[in-house]
């Protein structure tokens, strides 16, 4: 009999027809999720598994010896690991979100009249419309098309902040090449799809998870699965990574004619892994110069995920999600006491870091916003001959202000492949 080899074993999910648990029944795996469709995931590893509340007699014996053991209360625990990609995890983290994306963009000259742009200031400037009313946000990645400043077409910007009549003064970077003749037919879109935590209409998904072993033609199909959260890693080089964490009710095993449980998945996404993150620390006002030049950033979200027992059954009745807790490091480089003092003084920031899965200009890329951040310490050790970094570890906190562009959120992302 041949040894499983990872190379060979292949991670599907599909999400149920409904987000909804029952309490005391599960799903028929004949009908749902359902065997048809599903995605494959790529993945670094998979650390999912069925667990089961254990327990021993406590009875006190002549013979000295433990006379029982039994089983309660299963569940499914684990996280799916990869490297992190355009379009590969976004369902997934959606789905931490409790959100529904907000699809593709595009606009032109239809909406905004002309344009203009500005290197020094780091801008462009609409003559007519409101970006922020047509759908722009802080933290969207951006691309223009058909500019006379060619160097600024088909080129990846990420929006800093909006300000002047109507908002039509759209700080971004990098700073564009500065065109100052107005151009009248042109487009702009935001690719891919965005989300956020909303501050209500939740959305629950549950997802069935296999992990299908070819060479063995076995497969364990884990059901009833949430997304209690997640976490990145976004190095200044080397590839960004992610860790989705995953709770569950059940799992069944397949073996033979079975196996697998997902008969025709949509094949793994191709956009290359992220790398080398980009990004900027600001103070909280619009239009604000970065305070710090970011060199590298790790996120997490914990939903705080429970399944608490009941009795006559030994599956959980709900998988109860809590309160969107995103915390994290950034670390930057030491070029003033500004982010010092900022963690002195309790003051708020705003974090924003893109990952791009290419070199070209219109790579596509992931864009992170944590629109209010508090900052938790700021180490700031010497070390080496080189250029100094501070560590900041932050809490981010829900927007509750009133400035354009800014969603009420904890946090904000753009996928430009999603």
């Amino acid at each position: 009999m041949p040894i499983s080899e990872g190379v060979q074993s292949r991670i599907v999910y599909k999400a149920y027809s409904s987000g909804s648990i029952t309490a005391n029944s599960e799903p028929s795996t004949a009908t749902d999720p359902g065997t048809s469709g599903g995605q494959v995931l790529r993945r670094v590893s998979s650390s999912l598994n069925l667990v089961k509340d254990a327990y021993q007699s406590e009875e006190i014996r002549t013979d000295r010896q433990i006379a029982d053991f039994r089983h309660g209360l299963r569940r499914v625990e684990g996280s799916i690991s990869g490297e992190l990609s355009p379009s590969t995890y976004f369902e997934l983290l959606v789905a931490a979100h409790r959100d529904t994306a907000v699809s593709a963009l595009s606009l032109s000259n239809t909406q905004f009249t002309s344009v203009t742009s500005d290197n020094s200031a780091s801008t462009f400037t609409f003559t007519a419309g409101d970006p922020v009313t047509s759908g722009l946000r802080v933290g969207d990645i951006i691309r223009f098309g058909t500019l006379a400043a060619t160097a600024n077409n088909d080129r990846n910007f990420v929006i800093r902040s909006f300000g002047g009549t109507s908002n039509r003064t759209v700080t971004v970077s990098p700073a564009p090449t500065t065109d100052a003749v107005a151009d009248t037919t042109f487009t702009v879109t935001r690719p891919g799809k965005t989300t956020i935590v909303p501050a209500s209409g939740f959305t629950a998904r549950k997802f069935g998870i296999e992990e299908y072993r070819e060479d063995l033609d076995l497969s364990r199909l884990f059901t009833e699965c949430r997304v209690s959260g997640y976490s990145m890693s976004l190095p200044a080089t080397g590839l960004s990574t992610v860790d989705v964490s995953v709770m569950g009710r059940n799992a069944v095993s397949l073996s033979a004619g079975s196996a697998p449980y997902f008969t025709a998945p949509t094949a793994a996404t191709s956009t290359s892994a992220c790398a080398s993150a980009n990004g900027l620390i600001l103070s909280p006002d619009a239009g604000s110069s970065p305070l710090g030049i970011v060199t590298g950033i790790d996120i997490a979200l914990d939903l705080e995920a429970e399944m608490q027992a009941v009795i006559n059954q030994n599956i959980a009745p709900e998988i109860f999600l809590g309160r969107a807790n995103v915390t994290g490091t950034v670390s930057a480089f030491v070029e003033d006491f500004a982010l010092f003092n900022a963690f002195l003084n309790e003051s708020e920031l705003q974090l924003i870091v893109r990952v791009d899965s290419g070199s070209a200009a219109n790579a596509e890329a992931i864009c992170i916003y944590l629109p209010r951040v508090k900052l938790g310490g700021a180490d700031m050790p010497l070390s080496g001959a080189n250029g100094q970094t501070i560590s900041l570890p932050f809490q981010a906190l829900r927007y509750t202000g009133a400035v354009a562009g800014r969603d009420t959120t904890t946090i904000r992302i753009h996928d430009t492949a999603a």
